[in-house]
Parts: C-alpha cells; sequence; structure tokens
C-alpha cells in the first residue's frame, strides 16, 4: 500500500470536509442533497478516471489497494465510466439554482 496516495486521499477528503462545513451557513435556500450528489459523483468520476488513465485495473479490488493490478495500458471502461461521471456531475452542478440574495 502506498502511505503517501493514502496520506494525499486524507488531505484532500479532510479540506472537503471543513470547507462544505464552513461554508453551509452561506448556502440559504439551496438543498444542500443537490451539492451532496455532484461531489459524490466527482469523487467516483476521478476515482475510476485517474487509475484508469495510468493504468491500474480497479476490477479485482477489495479493501484499500488489495486486488488491483497494474496493466500496461489505459483501461477504456474505467476511464468511460470516470468520465460519464465527471460530465453528470458537472451537469448537475450547472443545474443548481443560484444563492438568493438577502439584504
Amino acid at each position: 500500500m502506498d502511505v503517501q496516495a493514502v496520506a494525499l486521499l486524507g488531505l484532500i477528503l479532510a479540506v472537503l470536509i471543513v470547507g462544505v462545513r464552513t461554508q453551509r451557513h452561506q448556502w440559504p435556500g439551496r438543498p444542500g442533497w443537490q451539492y451532496q450528489r455532484v461531489i459524490s459523483f466527482a469523487f467516483g468520476g476521478m476515482l475510476f478516471l485517474i487509475p484508469g488513465l495510468i493504468g491500474l485495473d480497479l476490477r479485482r479490488s477489495h479493501g484499500w489497494f488489495q486486488g488491483v493490478q497494474w496493466v500496461d495500458a489505459p483501461i477504456w471502461p474505467q476511464v468511460a465510466l470516470g468520465s460519464a461521471l465527471l460530465l453528470l456531475a458537472g451537469y448537475w452542478a450547472r443545474r443548481v439554482p443560484p444563492r438568493a440574495t438577502t439584504r
């Protein structure tokens, strides 16, 4: 297991949690489920896209990076799935209603 990769993922998750918690009070009138689905699909898209591009086969993975295999070429089904999830997250992010201004 690559400790640096796990540490980087943990740091990304911590920054995301702190950012969402500190900005929650500034989103009046915006339902939280719309942001949750955008963040979830974006994270899932990156989870499949990046390993697919670098050749990390996730088909037999279980646990934290156990059972994964390196291959010599990109795994195109993973790349396609990751791209589709990122496109869907981008589409949903654009459809979140604008913030209501309070005076």
